[in-house]
């Protein structure tokens, strides 16, 4: 009689092996960015299931965590040395949190669904200038990573809608914004490393 178990019990294990290996053989600049993007994926958590801090003041709650993000792809950037990308999205990062010291006092969905607007297009700039290299060795990765980035500015400007026209919580739509953001660069920055191996992604 066959042994399902064994035979369940080896596939697993073969599963097991190739995704230690793999997180093993990942690159310095991969494992730095994977980190980064599980740290936003956090940050959206926190703020999903403490709504209190967002309540409190959303301005100083987004410009926080805009300060935070840009602090994270500045450590990339140092960690990894070889993404200019990440330096650009600091900025762009920064730029927004700096000017929640101006803008801390006004009314929070006209302030905070600008800040989020123009944090997204700089954001979708920046990627789309990096994306020409992928293109020029890759068109099937392009294209599935410019499809990420579309699916995240699209979310990006609807929840600064939502927030604008105070259609739903703040903090939902915060919440949502740093999820959704976070997820879709994790699996771009997979598909990015597996992309050396996997034919399908190579061409």
């Amino acid at each position: 009689m066959y042994n399902f178990a064994e035979l369940f019990d080896k596939k697993t294990r073969v599963l097991y092996d190739f995704i230690r290996n793999r997180v093993v053989s990942l690159k310095r600049y991969y494992k730095v960015q994977v980190a980064i993007d599980v740290s936003i994926v956090i940050l959206g958590l926190f703020l999903a299931f403490f709504p209190s801090i967002v309540n409190y003041n959303a301005n100083i709650a987004l410009y926080t965590l805009m300060g935070v993000y840009a602090g994270l792809e500045l450590l990339e950037y140092l960690l990894s040395r070889c993404s200019f990308e990440s330096l650009y999205l600091c900025i762009s990062a920064g730029v927004c949190a700096f000017s929640g010291f101006f803008l801390k006092n006004y009314s929070p969905p006209g302030v905070i669904s600008a800040s989020i607007l123009v944090w997204i297009l700089l954001t979708a700039i920046i990627k789309i200038m990096n994306l020409q290299n992928i293109y020029i060795k890759k068109t099937r990765l392009f294209i599935i990573k410019l499809g990420l980035l579309s699916a995240y500015t699209t979310i990006g400007v609807l929840v600064s809608i939502n927030i604008y026209f105070k259609i739903s919580q703040i903090n939902y739509m915060l919440s949502l914004l740093f999820l959704s953001y976070g997820f879709l660069e994790l699996v771009s920055d997979l598909l990015e490393y597996l992309s050396d191996d996997v034919k399908f992604l190579k061409e």
